[in-house]
């Protein structure tokens, strides 16, 4: 689990229940500005909240440096910016993640990091979402093709969208998101196959998108580990580099 200094939060790797989870995170997201904290103080905790289950209590952890407390930490990009470390051992029973973070000052006030309140919640989406297919349906008589994905999602999930956009398009166009529908077909898993419907694209087009899907209210993010998902002719595809 990665939470970089500029608020986003990224799941790489294999994540599931019963696995052990390595949190990275960026202090300087949760100290206030006005702080001389200095990176990797034990005197000044970082810690992180976890819990796998509704009503269940949190456990902390706490988030340490692996370089000790470096007196200069050089201008970073923020994803490449130097992150605290810590474990979570994910119970086999768990049904997601959710996490907060504290930082206690010199002065002993608390400072939160918690999704203003509603905490950072992970699922396991390895196992919910599934991308059964992703293609280019060449449509002869019509100046454009169809891009097609079909997905199987957990029966939990109750809404799908695809955020595409166009990667070999001569000019930049922004990205663009459509809902998948819930067809009544199951795959062998008992999960639910939603496809695009009607989403026209140019006849040479890269398409690459990532998933957005909600269950139980909340938005989960699927970008296929950062390196998105493709869809494309096949000499197209081979052209391009992909």
């Amino acid at each position: 689990m990665i939470f970089t200094r500029n608020f986003r939060e990224e799941i790489r790797g294999a994540f599931r229940a019963g696995s052990t989870a390595l949190i990275r995170f960026d202090p300087f997201r949760v100290v206030p500005p006005h702080d001389d904290y200095k990176f990797g103080d034990p005197a000044r905790p970082v810690e992180a909240h976890l819990r796998y289950k509704e009503n269940a209590p949190f456990q902390a952890t706490r988030l340490v440096s692996w370089v000790g407390e470096p007196d200069h930490i050089p201008q970073m990009a923020v994803i490449r910016a130097p992150k605290l470390l810590g474990d979570a051992d994910i119970p086999a029973d768990a049904d997601w993640v959710e996490v907060y973070f504290t930082y206690q000052d010199a002065g002993g006030r608390i400072y939160y990091d918690s999704n203003w309140g509603k905490n950072y919640r992970f699922r396991f989406y390895q196992i919910e979402i599934h991308v059964i297919d992703s293609t280019i349906v060449v449509q002869p008589s019509r100046p454009l093709n169809e891009f097609l994905a079909t997905v199987a999602a957990a029966p939990v999930v109750d809404r799908l969208i695809a955020r595409y956009r166009i990667l070999n398009s001569p000019t930049p166009l922004a990205e663009t998101a459509v809902d998948l529908v819930r067809t009544e077909k199951l795959d062998e898993h008992g999960h639910v196959i939603w496809t695009t419907q009607g989403v026209q694209v140019p006849n040479q087009a890269v398409v690459v998108y990532d998933l957005i899907y909600y269950a139980e209210g909340r938005p989960f993010r699927d970008d296929n580990q950062g390196r998105y998902f493709v869809a494309a002719l096949p000499d197209v595809r081979k052209k391009a580099g992909y």
